[in-house]
């Protein structure tokens, strides 16, 4: 099986290196004609997606910015300032609506497998990562381990300036959305905290003192529907006052947005945008009561 996920997997390297136009660096690097950011539905990937999409606006002035997405992470291009050209697939990355044109400046700050797939079916001008991939051709090392400090490594090494002091802002019609399922009838919030199930059973079993309603996100308790997208959980937790996550897309969307959170990651897969979750109940409780004490 190895064997033929090798030989598969070779194949499919070498027809991605047969795409490559013809590349003049630096120049191809710092006057591209188009630029733009892949990424898969996953969370963490769509995040750095829009941090990179930002970093580039403020890099390339004036030069047409390009998202291509997952159609389940589409909505967190709205926490831009701005609408990027948006490119969106579902099952295959390589059918995107609209198309995206040939000969980009392809970025890719958190490469996984979708993207060798991606660019295996389109001609980007180059692929830049600050990531060792298959699909990257331009590797751009920097010294930060977690996001977004890797994007700006990234860009201040190619000499291009950012402003490293944005956070993404909910739009307003996911914040509408969001309203609208936790408060139905009023569609008016009170301070709230968001959490997992197995994170407010944490709470309740260990009587920890909780200041605020919970809004349980999951579980059979939620009010939350199942299959409630990704902008609309991110709207909810942009306007929860702190967050205390079991799941890895919560604490993402948390860390991603710059709201207070806790996490108990008892799989160690909490990674990509720093903070230091708990791996048990008494650390997990510990950084909660720090948290109240220090306020939000």
């Amino acid at each position: 099986m190895n064997f033929i996920k090798n030989l598969f997997g070779r194949r499919r390297e070498a027809k991605v290196s047969s795409n490559w136009n013809d590349f003049r660096f630096p120049s191809d690097v710092l006057s591209p004609e188009g630029v733009g950011v892949f990424t898969s539905s996953d969370i963490s990937e769509a995040w750095s997606a829009v941090y990179m999409a930002k970093a580039l606006q403020d890099g390339y002035h004036g030069i047409p910015i390009y998202f291509a997405a997952h159609q389940k992470v589409v909505e967190l291009a709205g926490f831009l300032p701005w609408t990027p050209k948006m490119h969106v697939y579902s099952s295959d990355m390589g059918t995107l609506d609209p198309a995206l044109p040939d000969g980009l400046l392809l970025f890719s700050p958190s490469p996984g497998d979708d993207l060798l797939k991606f660019v295996q079916k389109i001609t980007p001008l180059a692929c830049v990562s600050s990531a060792k991939h298959p699909a990257v051709n331009i590797r751009v090392k920097t010294t930060a381990d977690a996001f977004p400090e890797k994007i700006y490594g990234m860009m201040e090494i190619l000499k291009l300036k950012v402003n490293t002091a944005w956070k993404p802002v909910v739009p307003g019609v996911l914040a509408d959305k969001a309203s609208a399922i936790l408060s139905p009838v009023s569609h008016r919030t009170l301070p709230y905290i968001l959490a997992t199930e197995a994170a407010a059973a944490v709470f309740e079993k260990k009587r920890a003192e909780v200041p605020l309603k919970i809004v349980v996100v999951d579980g059979k308790n939620s009010n939350i529907p199942a299959g409630t997208g990704a902008g609309i959980i991110a709207a909810m937790v942009a306007g929860a006052s702190a967050v205390a996550t079991t799941s890895r897309d919560l604490w993402i969307h948390a860390r991603a947005l710059g709201i207070p959170v806790i996490g108990l990651d008892r799989k160690d897969s909490f990674t990509g945008w720093g903070g230091d979750p708990a791996t048990g109940d008494t650390q997990f409780l510990e950084q909660w009561a720090s948290l109240i004490r220090q306020g939000w």
